[in-house]
């Protein structure tokens, strides 16, 4: 720093240099979140200066950063979840069953990996087709189930030879866990699917998109996921709108030169 900015002190650091780093980064074509990554280094160590009484303000608080692109969440497309339940690809056993039922409760309700964890026997009501999820901040919200999802998963719990209240276990009978989730789903997501990301989140963001794609309500979705806010949910709307997109520009329709 002394030799370049003729600066011996981090108080005489200025904005201007700041600014002058940032402006560099764009000109080499480095990608917006690289750089907000570099600055956001840089502000750490400011706070840790300031602690220790090195600096007084931060020469970064004032610098402009390029705008981040919004990632949007990874889709399955439907014929592929279509695949994974017309084909014989779950055993016919009580595992198969419960692999079978883990997946299809995940894509047709959207719950989260650690709701699923949670579920109990008690919170499965037969009579009415439902199911009761306690989600974030101990909200509580009723899911719709298909007859076919609830016999399977009626099915499932007759034949486990454990006795349990939990609704889910592992092959040895306990309770689920986060990894032993990933790698079921992870596994026959791969049978049909080649995306890079295949979690249980991907299943969440799937049902979400699907069901927007089909004309649902953005409301009724939300209700649905859980979320707080319609702005969690609309994100969704985002992935939906490129997918519409994308079946447009393959529709033999367009004639517009293709780029």
């Amino acid at each position: 720093m002394k030799a370049e900015f003729e600066c011996e002190s981090l108080h005489a650091v200025k904005s201007e240099w700041l600014r002058s780093y940032v402006v560099e980064m764009m000109r080499k074509q480095r990608s917006p979140r690289t750089i907000h990554r570099k600055v956001s280094a840089y502000r750490t160590f400011v706070k840790f200066a300031k602690r220790s009484g090195s600096m007084a303000l931060d020469p970064a608080e004032s610098i402009s950063l390029p705008k981040l692109s919004k990632r949007l969440p990874s889709v399955l497309p439907e014929h592929a979840m279509r695949d994974l339940f017309a084909e014989n690809m779950f055993a016919d056993n009580w595992k198969g069953r419960r692999d079978k039922s883990l997946i299809a409760l995940m894509y047709e309700t959207g719950m989260r990996q650690g709701e699923i964890i949670s579920l109990q026997v008690a919170d499965l009501d037969t009579e009415r087709k439902e199911l009761r999820v306690v989600g974030k901040g101990s909200k509580e919200r009723r899911i719709p189930l298909l007859p076919e999802t609830m016999q399977s998963i009626n099915e499932h719990i007759e034949e486990r030879p454990f006795k349990s209240n939990i609704l889910f276990v592992t092959d040895a009978g306990r309770s689920l866990y986060a990894s032993f989730i990933y790698r079921r789903v992870h596994h026959y997501l791969s049978l049909v699917s080649s995306l890079k990301k295949m979690s249980p989140h991907v299943l969440r963001h799937t049902f979400a998109t699907h069901l927007l794609s089909r004309g649902a309500e953005l409301s009724a979705v939300k209700d649905l996921l859980g979320h707080a806010s319609l702005s969690s949910t609309q994100v969704y709307t985002h992935q939906s709108l490129t997918r519409m997109k994308d079946l447009h520009a393959d529709s033999p329709l367009d004639v517009r030169p293709k780029k």
